[in-house]
């Protein structure tokens, strides 16, 4: 019974070990900001979900983007995931050019706006 049970914990350690080997590297993007004070929570909630079903779901390589807000700091984080750096920073360098985002980025304070990529490896 002992040896049954070493060899399981040893074959489950070793399938865990080649998942992760296999594990493709990934970008995640963090962005964070505050929104306008004339713009009202709701409205950029809906804005917010528009963007990502109209614009950024149909970029290349984009894998998720997930949204939250920070009621203490009333910060608004935006965590989207890329399958390449390059695909990160396309969609960003057309994200300011869409028409489509045009309300959800009118309501961003820009001096808020803070983003920056890891690789994920």
């Amino acid at each position: 019974m002992k040896y049954l049970l070493i060899l399981l914990t040893s074959l489950t350690l070793t399938s865990f070990a080649k998942k992760e080997k296999n594990i493709k590297p990934y970008v995640i993007e963090v962005t964070t900001y505050k929104i306008k004070a004339s713009v009202s929570h709701a409205n950029f909630w809906i804005e917010d979900a528009k963007v990502d079903t109209n614009y950024t779901s149909k970029q290349p390589g984009y894998i998720s983007r997930e949204s939250g807000y920070n009621k203490d700091t009333k910060t608004f984080l935006v965590v989207a995931k890329w399958k390449t750096m390059e695909d990160a920073e396309a969609s960003m360098a057309k994200f300011m050019k869409d028409k489509s985002v045009a309300d959800f980025a009118n309501m961003i304070d820009g001096s808020t706006m803070k983003m920056s990529r890891y690789l994920v490896k």
